[in-house]
């Protein structure tokens, strides 16, 4: 599946008359969040190829391994997002917390996506996973995402 094929809500506008999200909508952000886990694991198997030495994570100039800054970044907002919108799960519904790895958190959310789905905050988190999902399929496969560009710049 290419980059693009993940676009959430394209030709959506179900935010607008109502705070909820339609069901297309809802099942786009189920398939974003039972993608999620696997892109976090591709993201770890670009960590350690940086690709110029401007990546390398360190605040010394001591040497030590090489890390891809972005994999890393892109790593950690997934867990941070994902973290963030559970605890607005468990808050609102007195459920208990998932552990805190992507896989769990990934899973929570869609245990709970109706809840979720109707939330006032709705709009913000399917935007948010969204947004996270992107970057980080765009540091993961970034293969993808030149050919994405390729043909919406030849369309």
């Amino acid at each position: 599946m290419e980059v693009q094929d993940y676009e959430f809500r394209t030709g959506h506008l179900c935010v607008e008359t109502d705070p909820a999200l339609c069901l297309p909508c809802q099942e786009r952000l189920d398939r974003q969040l039972a993608l999620l886990p696997r892109v976090y694991g591709e993201l770890e198997v670009v960590l350690v190829a940086a690709q110029d030495p401007g990546d390398r994570l360190s605040g010394t100039d001591r040497p030590g391994i090489p890390l891809n800054g972005p994999a890393v970044e892109a790593r950690a907002a997934i867990r941070d997002t994902l973290a963030s919108w559970a605890d607005l799960i468990v808050e609102g519904r007195t459920v208990r917390l998932p552990l805190r790895t992507v896989p769990a958190l990934a899973a929570f959310l869609r245990r709970h996506l109706g809840w979720l789905a109707v939330h006032p905050a709705a709009d913000d988190a399917a935007t948010d996973i969204d947004n996270v999902l992107q970057h980080a399929l765009a540091v993961a496969r970034p293969h993808h995402a030149l050919m994405a560009m390729a043909v919406s710049v030849g369309s």
